[in-house]
């Protein structure tokens, strides 16, 4: 009776044995989950922070090309304006001129 005794408290204690390596690859299973969750997400708001800089510098760039786009054609404009103003001073200048002989 006692080597009955003996394997059924040896078998006991294999079970417990591999219960207790069953748990704890469990919880390193789950703490491995929860560390990678944990980095991807640090990882994605790292990303987006480093998106969000870029796409403002790119919105400054594109509103500073806006605004020298906008400040050259302006000086066109006035260039325009002043080759017309010119331009029908003169003819206004040889008409006058050929009224008067």
């Amino acid at each position: 009776m006692d080597f009955i005794d003996d394997l059924l408290e040896k078998e006991h204690i294999a079970n417990a044995v591999e219960s207790i390596k069953e748990s704890t690859g469990n919880v390193v299973e789950k703490a491995g989950t929860i560390y990678q969750k944990t980095k991807d997400t640090i990882d994605d708001n790292f990303n987006m922070d480093n998106l969000k800089d870029k796409v403002d510098t790119l919105v400054e760039k594109g509103k500073e090309a806006t605004s020298d786009l906008a400040d050259s054609m302006q000086e066109k404009t006035d260039t325009m304006k002043n080759v017309y103003k010119e331009g029908e001073d003169f003819v206004k200048g040889v008409l006058d001129d050929g009224e008067q002989e």
